[in-house]
């Protein structure tokens, strides 16, 4: 039985900050194909979440061919702190979706979809719960024990 929308948590989901790690288009683009299909896993998880998704953050920076820059030669994913309405539009107008949609549902996780120039198996980067760490580590580690294209060794939890 699906839960009433406004019960629902959210996953928030962003790909192509870097316009050069053309990777999480591709992995974005199979995400939502996945999150639509009729897959047993894929309506379990529509049932229970509603997805944000923000496949393309920087398409200026895309359509220019830069590699990590937006149109202004700046680096999107270093604006989050204070993002200026004027010069980084894509990122103020996001973090102020993240930040009503925390108002009104509880958030239960942000995926931030990068590529990397060395490392060849997926891994995350992200913040860690002091108070209980392994939250924070058990969805990565769950990732590395059903795909053998997850590496928990290359995981960051210090962000």
């Amino acid at each position: 039985m699906r839960k009433k929308q406004k019960d629902q948590q959210v996953i928030v989901i962003l790909a192509r900050t870097h316009p050069g790690e053309t990777v999480s288009s591709w992995i974005v683009h199979h995400l939502i194909r996945f999150l639509l299909s009729e897959e047993a896993e894929a309506c379990a998880l529509r049932s229970a979440f509603v997805f944000k998704i923000f496949p393309m953050v920087n398409p200026d920076g895309v359509i220019h061919g830069n590699y990590r820059c937006s149109l202004i030669g700046r680096d999107l994913n270093r604006r989050w702190k204070a993002p200026s309405k004027d010069l980084y539009p894509e990122v103020y107008f996001i973090k102020n979706q993240i930040m009503d949609t925390h108002e009104q549902k509880q958030i239960k996780m942000i995926l931030d979809l990068h590529g990397h120039t060395q490392k060849r198996r997926a891994f995350f980067y992200g913040c860690t719960d002091k108070s209980a760490p392994h939250k924070t580590r058990l969805f990565p580690y769950l990732m590395t024990k059903l795909s053998t294209f997850f590496d928990f060794g290359s995981c960051n939890f210090a962000m």
